[in-house]
């Protein structure tokens, strides 16, 4: 936890308009709010991802495959991040957080009947190109 807190001031004092609150997990609440949980393996390097999106600015996105773009583009910011407040990068644990989103979106986008992967639209349903069957999916898991 002290290394945590420290890596918090650190940023603060870089970007004090933020603001840090104990959370359950971490995420970016726009527009300037991180949520952290110090007891979570890999506290610093995700708090660096939060601090990513936050300084990505781009949150919106209309797809799925957006999503796991915003996030991929998240860690590679930590990563530049990281060398600059002196944390250990462990891309194995980068990766790992994007193998969740990864699945997800492989989970999500199985048609309910065939099981093969379907089509996103830009409503945001699902589309099987074997049995034509229409879904949405499930709302987004904290990761």
């Amino acid at each position: 936890m002290p290394k945590l807190k420290t890596l918090i001031n650190k940023v603060r004092e870089d970007y004090p308009e933020l603001q840090f609150e104990d959370g359950d997990f971490f995420t970016f609440r726009p527009p300037q709010t991180i949520l952290y949980n110090p007891s979570l393996e890999g506290a610093e390097l995700i708090l660096l991802h939060e601090l990513g999106h936050y300084l990505d600015k781009d949150q919106d996105y209309t797809s799925d495959i957006a999503l796991l773009r915003i996030e991929a583009e998240a860690w590679q910011r930590a990563e530049s991040l990281a060398d600059k407040y002196q944390i250990h990068w462990d891309e194995d644990f980068a990766q790992a957080k994007l193998d969740s989103y990864r699945d997800w979106l492989h989970q999500a986008s199985l048609c309910p009947i065939c099981e093969i992967n379907g089509y996103q639209d830009k409503s945001g349903h699902y589309h099987c190109p074997l049995c034509e069957k229409k879904w949405r999916r499930q709302e987004i898991p904290e990761m």
